[in-house]
């Protein structure tokens, strides 16, 4: 089902450039979080985060932001809507060469249990629309099926519709240094993240988000639980559906218990600090994916990761990630390096990100791409504009030097820009 964004109504917020300046304490710092920048509670946070100086968005929808804060303030319930839009244009492809795609999400966090205190009781829930608009093509599938590459060039900028990504309990215990989550699960919100990882305010390329040495699964159902040992070692684990269909997710709950095919992560990590986990971070995932035989089709598969991120003076974050894999379990890499830095600007919310990565293909028989494959190297540079506190553009420039399905070309350049508006 496609739907087509207020063009006209962002387009018009787009001529109102307000700088946004240092941010005070606000009352969604106490929402629970699990996970990284792309988890529901990390992100309700960020988004909602008060600009000292006013927000021209804010100033103009005085009556929402009022309910939201009354609703966190009464009842722990925070909420949100996110509306992004991704173009992208190749410099060559096997056929189509543009796509365009938006997503709409409705993240909410509920605190039902000990609110205000540590060992917290939390409903996390985040249902979204994914859709191509106007080409053939989303963003999604561009790099594959458009330009012949073992790449994922706009990452979550698919065509899958309305899709249920998170419906879960997330407790905390032992003073909020232990918790767990059970129920419907996105895995990328805690395996393996670092701070830019999310693919709607930071790099759009899968090599320098999710590893794609890993062969993730789809959101379904299953459980995972990160402790802290002592205050720098944390230590986190999973176990979900190997299938995982986010448009179906109670046939993900009826395949967890029935099929018994199964995704598995164990990693261990340092930080320098719990409030810095994503930040200031080294840590190493190993992960195992069954035969998925009565689903997809899918080969067993396994592998492990290795990333190390540091915020120097919180404005520096360079990145070294590493993945190697049997390419199984619908990994889209066998094995992948990738490095980068990004230079955040702590008053007005600006980023600004380059990355470089090296890509062995998967050769398995189920979206596998080949036998004898050259290596791929694939390189992204971005910047993101902080327009005001909720409005953000982001042009983007890929290019993917030798893309294994497309060896007549030597390098192609993708060009594309993101909006993002968070209510």
């Amino acid at each position: 089902m496609n739907y087509r964004l207020p063009l006209s109504i962002l387009a018009s917020l787009l001529m109102l450039t307000q700088a946004v300046n240092a941010q005070e304490t606000s009352i969604y710092d106490s929402i629970p979080e699990f996970g990284g920048p792309g988890s529901v509670g990390v992100q309700l946070k960020d988004d909602n985060q008060t600009p000292a100086t006013g927000d021209f968005i804010k100033d103009n929808m005085p009556g929402w932001f009022s309910i939201k804060q009354a609703m966190v303030e009464k009842h722990g319930l925070a909420y949100g809507l996110n509306l992004s839009t991704l173009y992208q244009s190749a410099s060559a492809s096997l056929g189509d060469d543009d796509a365009w795609g938006g997503i709409v999400q409705l993240p909410a966090s509920w605190t039902v249990l000990n609110r205000g205190g540590k060992n917290t009781g939390t409903i996390v829930f985040k249902v979204e629309n994914r859709s191509k608009i106007s080409t053939d093509l989303s963003p999604q599938d561009l790099g594959v099926q458009g330009i012949g590459a073992a790449s994922i060039v706009g990452t979550q900028f698919s065509d899958k519709g309305w899709i249920l990504t998170n419906l879960f309990w997330q407790q905390a215990l032992n003073d909020g240094r232990f918790k767990y989550v059970v129920g419907q699960i996105d895995n990328t919100d805690f395996m393996d993240v670092y701070g830019m990882i999310n693919p709607q305010t930071s790099f759009m390329n899968l090599s320098f988000s999710t590893n794609p040495t890993i062969g993730i699964p789809d959101q379904g159902f299953g459980g995972g639980l990160g402790t802290l040992i002592g205050e720098n070692i944390y230590l986190a684990a999973s176990l979900m559906d190997a299938a995982g269909d986010p448009s179906d997710p109670l046939e993900s709950l009826d395949q967890f218990f029935d099929n018994n095919e199964y995704f598995k992560h164990i990693e261990i990590g340092y930080t320098t600090s719990p409030d810095r986990i994503y930040f200031d971070n080294i840590h190493f995932v190993y992960w195992e994916s069954d035969a998925q035989t009565k689903t997809t089709g899918e080969s067993k598969g396994s592998g492990w990761t290795f990333s190390y991120a540091t915020f120097i003076d919180d404005k520096y974050l360079p990145f070294l990630r590493i993945g190697d894999s049997d390419g199984g379990g619908g990994a889209l890499l066998e094995r992948m390096v990738s490095a980068g830095l990004g230079i955040y600007n702590g008053n007005t919310r600006e980023l600004f990100g380059i990355g470089l990565s090296y890509g062995k293909a998967s050769e398995e028989p189920v979206g596998g791409f080949g036998s004898n494959l050259d290596p791929q190297y694939t390189g992204e540079i971005f910047y993101r504009f902080q327009l005001s506190q909720h409005l953000a553009i982001t042009p983007d420039l890929q290019v993917i030097i030798d893309p294994v399905l497309n060896p007549a070309e030597s390098s192609v350049f993708v060009a594309g820009v993101r909006l993002r508006l968070n209510l």
